[in-house]
């Protein structure tokens, strides 16, 4: 098979451009999962690491793997997030996969993922994502990459400042996401939270994500973040964790849903928390500890708030949120019939073809998602809503209403 072969490759750096991240790895996952056949998988690794959608091509490691000498455990710390010396890093999991945990490698990820969790937003969630979707495809190689990217880019916000309040009455998200938008609007947390935030430090704050744009705002805001996201709503704390997981996803899926835009297309940074969230759950089945996952959830709930408030739309509105098709969609827990069960094989032959690797994992979560949750029908309207390649790259045309969110 194929795709072993290809996650265990070690030619492309993890980051390209200075800041976009290797997506490669990620899409070879995915298609695996929605069926394509080895032929149609190593095509698209061919065209990807030739060119990628932006018009950039991936930038190949500086060192070869044989001359690169391990960090040490002082540098591993002293390197968290600066976007320093990937590759040490990984040689260091390597090593300690090896050395220290006799080729264990959920005894190495028990022990170096926990602390690195808190700073999941950082390179847009893609550290999380890389070792997350790592361990749904049990590549060894490709988790010690993804836990030397999760150290490498770690942006969050300080877990001391997270509490759970013990006076908020919601019982589920939605309920939660709908107080919010009603505070961005009566306390107008567009400009006395965020655009306070982001013109009140310059560029020798995280230096290193300047050339990220969003990235480097989204620091800002994680630096000073408002209560909205901190004091984090008690279901968190009190929802048994298999409903709790539910409906986190249905919840995100459904913001996804309200943030299509006139054409039908999906929301670039919302799809983020979807990919994310599913590499999150996979990390956390390996940690198999029940308050470090409601710990995560928790963060992973101030990280959502942060990520939407800070993004060029704002929180999504009142309107948005209160759409009749939206609410329609949250009651609506099971088909009514079994003829509206879709069909899915169109819906993977539409991502086995695309050139967008977002979309592709798109398809393999919410059809993943779809199964296990009783074939909710949000789940399947979701992976049709595909995301259009963001106008970042040489000579793009700027027809992607996702732009916003990768500029300064």
């Amino acid at each position: 098979m194929i795709v072993p072969k290809l996650l265990a490759d070690r030619t492309f750096d993890i980051e390209f451009q200075s800041y976009l991240s290797n997506h490669a790895k990620h899409a070879i996952v995915a298609l695996q999962n929605i069926h394509a056949t080895d032929e149609r998988i190593q095509e698209w690794w061919d065209a990807y690491t030739q060119e990628t959608p932006y018009g950039y091509q991936l930038h190949k490691v500086d060192q070869d793997w044989d001359s690169v000498q391990p960090c040490t455990q002082e540098q591993w710390k002293k390197w968290n997030g600066k976007k320093v010396h990937w590759q040490e890093m990984s040689v260091f999991m390597q090593r300690e996969l090896n050395d220290r945990f006799s080729g264990d490698i959920n005894q190495l990820i028990r022990e170096y993922a926990p602390p690195l969790i808190p700073g999941m937003a950082g390179a847009l969630t893609h550290g999380i994502i890389h070792l997350g979707w790592a361990i749904d495809a049990k590549s060894d190689w490709m988790i010690v990459e993804g836990l030397a990217y999760l150290n490498f880019c770690n942006v969050g916000v300080e877990p001391s400042k997270i509490s759970v309040d013990q006076e908020n009455a919601e019982t589920n998200p939605l309920d939660s996401f709908t107080r919010i938008a009603k505070t961005w609007d009566t306390e107008n947390l567009a400009d006395t939270w965020i655009a306070s935030v982001m013109s009140k430090y310059g560029e020798d704050f995280h230096s290193e994500l300047v050339p990220a744009g969003f990235q480097w705002q989204l620091a800002k805001v994680m630096h000073e973040p408002h209560e909205v996201a901190t004091k984090v709503p008690k279901w968190l704390l009190d929802t048994p964790l298999t409903a709790l997981w539910e409906n986190i996803y249905r919840t995100v899926v459904l913001v996804y849903l309200a943030s299509r835009d006139a054409e039908g297309n999906g929301n670039f940074l919302i799809l983020h928390a979807i990919t994310s969230l599913w590499g999150l759950e996979h990390v956390l089945q390996v940690i198999d500890d029940e308050e470090v996952t409601r710990k995560s959830l928790q963060q992973y709930y101030t990280m959502l708030v942060c990520l939407l408030a800070g993004s060029a739309s704002g929180f999504p509105t009142s309107s948005i949120l209160s759409k009749p098709s939206i609410l329609s969609k949250a009651a609506n827990e099971y088909p009514a019939t079994s003829t509206e069960i879709p069909d899915w094989k169109p819906i993977e032959a539409r991502g086995m073809a695309e050139e967008e690797e977002h979309n592709i994992k798109l398809v393999y979560v919410c059809r993943e998602l779809w199964k296990r949750y009783n074939h909710w029908s949000g789940f399947c309207d979701a992976s049709r809503a595909f995301i259009l390649t963001p106008n970042i790259g040489p000579g793009r045309a700027a027809t992607s209403s996702v732009k916003p969110y990768l500029s300064a």
